[in-house]
């Protein structure tokens, strides 16, 4: 029996198509190209980066409909530690209002805005210390514990949320009165409070809110054979939580044996997301690459088919077999946008 490995690449078809070269995208990805071209596409539900972990992992009950969120706030907490329902990560974002919502849209981690995050969640800490206690788990990235009440299991990651409408998760949160009257709070001390009054002065966004997500029951993964590669320090962590051993996509090449595997690369989002510099043709040159091409290298052998997992309407499976369809038409992530377009 083989092998599935799936390649989680949130965001790869969401790109700004119209900024790159055709002939980048015709030419010059060859493995995305064969995989676009030959692999059979199958309709996804799951289009945040929880939703495709937790399927991936098989930690959703597939009888029910998938939760939004995974309890990634259980790797920052000891395995006895029974405080774990009660935690959640969270980070320092703006709510940008618009015609009749408001939008996600990132702090980004420089040292100006750490050093006013800092601040903001210091006093937080100190007004809503019945409430909660806050820590720093990373740069930007903060553990929160809740003392009245679990936490919330309704928000994903932050990469899933960035640039779209809070519109969904305020419903949500009305349905936890305690939580959704905390959060009002929060937002509404944040919105006064003189780091946001001096960040208007000098042209900077407000910290008007925090993102909160990651919070759930501890779980373990069923499979802890499977191979996780993946170079994203806080999925790693959760991995670790779930008892499997992380290691960096550059080993993919030495997937051995019949066991299954899943990729994570979530430098797509990132680039997307926030505002990481590194040029888009450069990125998918070296996706295409040294991850595709390894993956494909396998397939080609006949032990393996992969699951190509973007957060897009459809998934692609490529199994050994398709690799000999070679009368399927040409097709690049042009071709596949046009389709999401309903075109």
């Amino acid at each position: 029996m083989g092998r599935t490995v799936q390649i989680v690449l949130p965001g790869l078809f969401d790109l700004p198509l119209h900024e790159l070269d055709p002939k980048l995208l015709r030419e010059e990805l060859p493995q995305l190209n064969r995989i676009l071209r030959r692999a059979t596409a199958k309709s996804n539900q799951a289009h945040t980066i929880d939703a495709i972990l937790g399927s991936a992992l098989a930690l959703h009950d597939s009888r029910q409909a998938a939760p939004a969120g995974l309890p990634m706030a259980q790797a920052f907490v000891d395995d006895a530690a029974a405080e774990a329902e009660r935690m959640l990560l969270c980070q320092a974002i703006h709510l940008r209002p618009d015609m009749h919502s408001a939008v996600i849209v990132p702090i980004p981690a420089d040292e100006n805005n750490l050093q006013d995050i800092n601040i903001l969640n210091n006093d937080l800490k100190d007004l809503f210390k019945v409430d909660y206690d806050i820590t720093e788990a990373a740069d930007g990235l903060f553990l929160l514990q809740l003392k009245q009440f679990e936490a919330p299991t309704c928000y994903p990651h932050i990469l899933s949320v960035l640039g779209k409408t809070a519109n969904p998760y305020i419903a949500q949160s009305r349905q936890n009165l305690p939580w959704y009257k905390l959060l009002n709070e929060i937002q509404m001390f944040m919105h006064q409070h003189p780091v946001n009054q001096q960040r208007i002065q000098r042209g900077r966004l407000p910290i008007n809110s925090l993102w909160f997500w990651g919070g759930g029951r501890r779980c373990r993964s069923p499979d802890s054979s499977l191979a996780w590669f993946c170079d994203d320090p806080l999925l790693n962590r959760f991995a670790c939580s779930l008892g499997l051993t992380p290691r960096p996509c550059r080993e993919i090449d030495t997937i051995d044996g019949p066991g299954d595997a899943v990729v994570i690369d979530l430098r797509l989002l990132e680039l997307l997301k926030t505002e990481r510099q590194v040029p888009l043709e450069q990125l998918l040159l070296d996706i295409d690459r040294t991850l595709l091409q390894p993956l494909l290298a396998m397939v080609r052998k006949g032990r393996t088919q992969i699951v190509l997992r973007a957060g897009y309407e459809f998934d692609f499976i490529l199994k050994p077999s398709a690799l000999m369809k070679f009368w399927r038409t040409q097709k690049n992530l042009s071709d596949w946008a046009t389709v999401g377009d309903g075109s």
